[in-house]
């Protein structure tokens, strides 16, 4: 999970807490807190902020790569979509292939340490 706000990948899911919580957990939209920023904020797959983005349908990945459109192999209606020429992704780690018409945005989780300071790579 990526924090929306300081793009952390440092989160957890939090305890849910009052009836707003409750509610938003019978459409599986579950509370999770950012350690980086102590942030909370609400998610399915990936956070709702960036539910408008292209991810990972199976593990909620935004490092996806264009793959043509014929590798696609399972799917509904996949004639159709090739034909319109959606876009074609595949995500590296599940190794799932699919089409998505959402905007594309590669969104990778910052280096920043719990301290608030970027870390260095060696």
């Amino acid at each position: 999970m990526i924090c929306p706000q300081c793009r952390s990948a440092n989160c957890f899911q939090s305890h849910r807490d009052g009836v707003l919580d409750y509610t938003l957990s019978a459409i599986s939209l579950r509370p999770w807190r950012c350690h980086t920023c102590e942030r909370r904020f609400y998610a399915w797959r990936v956070a709702a902020a960036f539910q408008r983005f292209t991810h990972c349908p199976k593990c909620g990945n935004f490092d996806l790569e264009h793959i043509s459109r014929e590798r696609v192999d399972h799917g509904s209606l996949l004639g159709l979509k090739r034909w319109l020429h959606f876009p074609a992704y595949r995500c590296d780690p599940c190794r799932e292939r699919f089409f998505s018409v959402r905007l594309f945005r590669r969104i990778r989780p910052s280096m920043v340490s719990s301290s608030g300071e970027p870390s260095v790579a060696s």
